[in-house]
């Protein structure tokens, strides 16, 4: 099963906060996320070093809906 696309267009992940990029905060406005209201966007590519690395952003509900 995939993942719906981001309803939003994503940052880049050199903007981004460690907390932002492993999930643990939104990744639009930097507030923390708890797993009972966090809005998964699917597993996300990046160039980084040379190499593609995968994350996994989310999203806070205010900025993860229309």
């Amino acid at each position: 099963m995939s993942q719906p696309p981001p309803l939003r267009a994503l940052p880049p992940i050199g903007d981004l906060s460690e907390q932002q990029v492993r999930g643990a905060a939104c990744v639009h406005c930097g507030i923390c996320l708890d797993n009972g209201t966090a809005i998964d966007l699917g597993e996300q590519h990046a160039h980084r070093a040379g190499s593609v690395v995968r994350w996994f952003p989310r999203a806070c509900p205010g900025c993860g809906t229309p």
